[in-house]
């Protein structure tokens, strides 16, 4: 079995990937021939170096690598490779897409708005409104890792102060995507459910210390706190957790595995926040965590996964 595992790549989440890539490489075990390929954006290089595999392991993160177009790459030259397909990452890279589906299918997710060019506050004059006295959280529409992202805390469009913050914010935001999205902050606990084939693996709950779960909060060690299995759910809302989770994950269309995260109100309702088909593996990472919940070891998720991927 001859496998390569790609990552690198060239959106903003690069150094992510280069580490679950390097993680995934320790992983894979002595019996099949294995290769890293730090992906620099060259398809024709990166054909001439994946077409000798039997499969890729996709260990990119963000951009191109997640968002469908180097999937749609992968299959339009037979390559086989680990993780959804094209049609899925793209739906689920695009978080706006996805919330649609959502909202189409009646699965609850925070209410927001959605800007595909360059806008400035005054633009938002009445749709705004609807936010008035709460948090609101600005991000990305298609980035990953909370890239981009901001908060805004009890929001007035009265205040000129938190109107400064909101255009400032979006600002940032389009630093590192076109696609903005403003969405009202759900006060309760973070929960991500990981999908392994049609498997669920258990909940698992992030408790940021410092009150968000932001870029520093994910990658750096000690900077949150993670139970799993989450605690404090009945049985009846971990099952709902579970099914909701399950429906997102074939409404997208994902294969071989995802992640879906959530926001669970303080009156114990999930909300949907969006999905990862290219989950981490990094040594903070949340799938991996789950599955370890599970008994699966790091290096038996990966064999998983490669068994997943080569079934017909």
């Amino acid at each position: 079995m001859r496998i390569c595992i790609v990552y690198g790549g060239t959106s903003k989440e690069r150094d992510v990937s280069i580490s679950s890539g390097k993680s995934i490489l320790k992983a894979l075990s002595s019996e099949v021939s294995i290769s890293g390929y730090d992906f620099n954006g060259d398809l024709d290089d990166l054909l001439d170096n994946v077409r000798k595999f039997d499969l890729v392991f996709n260990a990119l993160h963000g951009g191109d690598g997640e968002n469908g177009k180097i999937q749609k790459f992968f299959y339009e030259n037979n390559i086989k490779f680990t993780g959804s397909n094209a049609n899925a990452s793209e739906l689920a890279m695009d978080k706006h897409k996805a919330k649609k589906i959502c909202v189409n299918n009646k699965i609850l997710t925070p209410d927001w708005l959605y800007y595909k060019k360059v806008i400035k506050l005054f633009q938002l004059e009445v749709e705004i409104l609807r936010f008035c006295d709460t948090d609101i959280i600005i991000k990305p529409s298609d980035e990953g890792s909370s890239l981009g992202l901001s908060v805004v805390k009890d929001f007035d469009p009265k205040d000129k102060s938190k109107r400064m913050m909101l255009d400032e914010s979006i600002s940032k935001c389009y630093e590192v995507s076109d696609n903005v999205m403003i969405e009202e902050y759900i006060y309760g606990r973070e929960l991500t459910v990981g999908i392994l084939g049609n498997k669920i693996l258990p909940i698992v709950e992030i408790v940021p210390k410092n009150g968000f779960y932001d870029y520093d909060s994910k990658y750096i060690k000690g900077k949150s706190d993670y139970i799993v299995p989450a605690k404090r759910l009945s049985k009846d809302l971990e099952m709902n957790i579970y099914n909701n989770a399950m429906r997102i994950y074939e409404l997208i269309g994902c294969r071989h595995y995802a992640r879906i995260d959530f926001r669970l109100s303080i009156d114990n309702q999930p909300y949907f926040l969006e999905v990862n088909t290219l989950p981490g593996f990094t040594d903070t990472s949340l799938f991996p965590m789950a599955a370890n919940a599970v008994g699966l070891a790091f290096e038996d998720l990966i064999d998983k996964i490669i068994k997943l991927s080569l079934k017909k």
